[in-house]
């Protein structure tokens, strides 16, 4: 039994290699094209929206009746239509989510300066300050520079998320426990 289990690993391993090769290659890719990334990305998110909602659409009326129904019949249109316009119109679903980014970057950037304000957080408090300030940069950088920002924002954003998720994956398969042969 040991030695099927060994061997398990043995593949679980190199399957999580290889998946982070991939997405370093992934990541590489999206970092050297970040403006078909970017449209990508949009398309991605636009058809999850109308799954989503037509999934959500079918599930209220399966429902038998209550004060949510037709809440989550209205939630379901909505993202249904979000998607469809996101899916036909991918350049103003772009402006769209990089204005988005900014603000929950700038958001995230305030969050984190008042948490540096705390005294609860004892030493960490210089890092949530940084990071917080770091945030907040940034995210006025994409709300103040917006339409120049739009085609390689979240295309960049995206391929670094890849390459960091693809070295990372691959760094814990190569340092794993290593099965005895």
């Amino acid at each position: 039994m040991t030695d099927t289990m060994q061997s398990v690993g043995r593949g679980l391993r190199m399957v999580s290699g290889f998946y982070g090769i991939l997405m370093i290659i992934l990541g590489a890719a999206a970092l050297a094209l970040p403006v078909v990334t970017t449209l990508a990305t949009v398309l991605v998110i636009g058809i999850c929206l109308i799954a989503g909602g037509a999934v959500g659409l079918f599930a209220s009326f399966q429902e038998k009746s209550g004060n949510g129904r037709w809440l989550n019949v209205l939630w379901s249109l909505l993202a249904i239509g979000l998607g469809i316009w996101m899916v036909a119109q991918p350049g103003v679903g772009a402006v769209s989510l990089t204005l988005l980014l900014g603000a929950v970057l700038v958001a995230r950037g305030i969050t984190g300066i008042m948490l540096a304000l705390d005294s609860s957080f004892g030493q960490a408090r210089i890092w949530l300050g940084i990071g917080g300030l770091l945030s907040l940069i940034l995210g006025g950088m994409v709300l103040f520079n917006l339409m120049d920002m739009v085609g390689w924002t979240i295309g960049t954003f995206v391929g670094i998320d890849f390459l960091v998720t693809g070295v990372t994956i691959l760094l814990a398969s190569m340092m794993g426990p290593r099965a005895s042969a």
